[in-house]
């Protein structure tokens, strides 16, 4: 699996278990709810500032996990 595809997997994931919404996400970076569905799908690239924000909002956002 190509690294790129590999890491949106894994920050996908990342965002589905802490109840992170598409749309949440791209109002905090600054996107589409559709950009980040097709970031995750791999239609699309981010501007590697955009993708650095969509993963530092993931990881920073660990509150979400529900126990």
């Amino acid at each position: 699996m190509d690294f790129n595809i590999k890491r949106r997997h894994i920050f996908m994931l990342k965002r589905k278990e802490r109840k992170i919404t598409h749309k949440e996400i791209a109002q905090a970076i600054g996107v589409t709810q559709s950009a980040i569905s097709q970031y995750e799908t791999g239609r699309i690239s981010l501007k590697p500032h955009l993708r650095q924000a969509y993963e530092e909002y993931i990881e920073t956002h660990d509150n979400r996990i529900k126990n």
